[in-house]
């Protein structure tokens, strides 16, 4: 099993399921976590994190509804035909934010080349 480091900021206003989420959505998105890779069991998550069950069967049942995640063989794993499409929208909305904050041009693209590094 592929080894993944998640950290939980107990002063953020997301909620802790949420800040999981992120975190693995993005070591997808880096390929840290593969399709096919299994995710640590739900037991396994909560005592590694320090949180409550329920907490991380919410995080996998999100990210099973968000389409990221399957379960097989009784396991939650990352899938392999993976087809979001709401980044379009959020990335949308960030940018607008971004631009009624002050943001220039060149330093959103400047940003977003940096995260596709």
């Amino acid at each position: 099993m592929t080894t993944i480091t998640i950290r939980i900021d107990l002063n953020s206003k997301k909620q802790i399921y949420e800040q999981i989420a992120d975190q693995i959505i993005e070591l997808i998105a880096k390929g840290v976590l593969k399709p096919g890779d299994p995710l640590p069991s739900v037991r396994e998550m909560a005592a590694m994190l320090g949180v409550n069950m329920l907490t991380v069967e919410r995080t996998y049942k999100y990210l099973e509804g968000e389409g990221f995640v399957t379960v097989y063989k009784k396991r939650f794993v990352v899938k392999t035909d993976i087809r979001d499409e709401k980044w379009k929208e959020m990335i949308k909305e960030a940018i607008y934010r971004a631009l009624a904050g002050g943001a220039k041009r060149d330093e959103i693209l400047s940003f977003i080349l940096t995260l596709l590094r």
